[in-house]
């Protein structure tokens, strides 16, 4: 969900879309993804795709420090230190309180592979999962590998060449998205 998050939010020319990106952890990191949770803290922190809010941010790390992450421990902490003794208190109370989202079974859409759910509920239009493939076809064909035109479909010719790919790159060749082939192909952006 969190490389799908980064796949969802670059735009054609390889350059990333912050709001995508943002709207992408966000939903990720409602469901309790440590990395999603991680980069969300980040981007508050920054205001990068989103309004900057330290108490938000503080939150976010917070969470992760509970699983034990010292970066996260050590980043919570650095916020604390900016944060006025009642927004600390917002921001704490804030974190006792998160509840990680019940992932929606009903929410899942048939259009899309099982591969990409990742346990991540499906709310997503599926204008964002044609623009996830369009920019899979478009890494594809700058690598190439000719999935054809970059139109968001899951055509025979987008299969044909993820097969290829994930041949070369010592993958099962199944024609399918999975976690595997996005790492592979965010290398290649």
């Amino acid at each position: 969900m969190h490389n799908l998050a980064v796949l969802f939010a670059m735009a054609a020319d390889g350059v990333t879309d912050n709001e995508s990106a943002a709207h992408w952890f966000q939903a990720a990191a409602d469901v309790g993804v440590k990395d999603s949770q991680f980069n969300l803290g980040i981007l508050a922190a920054k205001g990068v795709g989103m309004k900057q809010n330290l108490e938000e941010s503080y939150k976010w790390f917070a969470l992760v420090a509970k699983t034990g992450d010292k970066d996260a421990a050590a980043k919570r902490d650095e916020i604390a230190n900016a944060l006025r003794p009642e927004q600390l208190e917002r921001a704490r109370a804030a974190t006792e309180l998160w509840k990680a989202k019940p992932l929606d079974a009903a929410a899942n859409s048939a259009d899309i592979p099982e591969s990409w759910q990742d346990g991540a509920p499906q709310t997503t239009a599926s204008i964002d999962m044609k623009k996830a493939v369009q920019n899979i076809q478009r890494i594809l064909n700058k690598n190439g590998y000719d999935a054809g035109g970059a139109d968001g479909k899951m055509g025979q010719k987008t299969k044909t060449a993820i097969m290829a790919f994930q041949t070369d790159n010592k993958m099962p060749a199944t024609g399918e998205v999975d976690e595997k082939l996005v790492k592979a192909l965010l290398a290649r952006k």
